[in-house]
């Protein structure tokens, strides 16, 4: 973990959008240095452009993370890090038996392959000096079973198995790793895209509490989970009976939710 930040470096992917910019501004806010990462090298380059003029150092290295060679070009080209976010997702909304397999590898290879090949091959320098974070971008996905999203769902459930495993490999490192967890997010993301509404019970939460949530991590948190409203004791009724989920997402206004948003990804 690391208290003081200021100076600090961190990679941030998926940075040219949506709650990467918002990540990327908050670290910049706390005197952190960044490797910026994603597709948009003109996105990237725009959004350096206006971090830059605070002072800081901020440096853009176009990458496909769903790509080996890119994550490697990646990591060599960031150089020396001390704060590792993947917050880069893909999300493809629709039932399970619409997704084709390039839906389904695409996916997987974005939210589960990369953070992990991109946490392996940080992981080492981290060790060796003895400091530094990995924080993973998950979401609520990866907390509850998410119809029409079920394979986006399954790569955030194993984010969130792979960064618990990992956090106690780190113990008395020096080394932190955790994830934060948003739920329906306004303004920026793949929710807002969307333009439809989150449930009553859920309402939208602000892209900045996801920034800061990151932040919680860097800082030494292990689980943040980014909800207007508490959610643990749902989350504990649902491991102790399994067969009130599907009751539980009716109940909640998720599930008609989640069918709206699946009817618009079809439009």
């Amino acid at each position: 973990m690391l208290e003081s930040l200021q100076g600090r470096t961190a990679l941030v992917t998926g940075a040219s959008r949506g709650l990467g910019v918002y990540i990327a501004r908050r670290l910049a806010a706390e005197g952190m240095h960044l490797v910026l990462s994603a597709r948009d090298a003109t996105k990237l380059e725009t959004l350096r452009a206006e971090l830059a003029r605070g002072g800081i150092d901020v440096r853009v290295v176009a990458a496909d993370v769903r790509s080996a060679a890119d994550r490697a070009r990646l990591v060599e080209e960031a150089g020396t890090i001390d704060v590792l976010v993947n917050n880069a997702g893909l999300e493809i909304t629709r039932a399970f038996v619409d997704q084709s397999e390039g839906d389904v590898a695409a996916q997987l290879e974005t939210n589960l392959v990369a953070p992990i090949d991109l946490t392996r091959r940080v992981l080492p320098s981290l060790l060796a000096r003895k400091r530094g974070a990995v924080v993973h971008v998950s979401s609520m996905s990866g907390k509850s079973p998410t119809p029409y999203n079920a394979i986006y769902a399954a790569t955030k459930y194993g984010l969130n198995g792979f960064t618990a495993s990992i956090a106690i490999e780190l113990e008395g490192s020096g080394v932190h790793a955790g994830v934060v967890c948003p739920s329906f997010v306004a303004e920026a993301g793949m929710w807002a895209d969307t333009g439809l509404r989150a449930p009553t019970m859920m309402r939208e939460v602000r892209p900045e509490a996801v920034a800061d949530g990151v932040v919680a991590v860097i800082r030494g948190a292990e689980e943040v989970l980014v909800t207007p409203t508490p959610v643990r004791p749902l989350l504990a009724l649902r491991e102790l009976a399994p067969r009130l989920t599907g009751s539980l997402l009716k109940r909640m206004g998720v599930l008609a939710t989640l069918e709206a948003r699946a009817a618009h990804a079809k439009r």
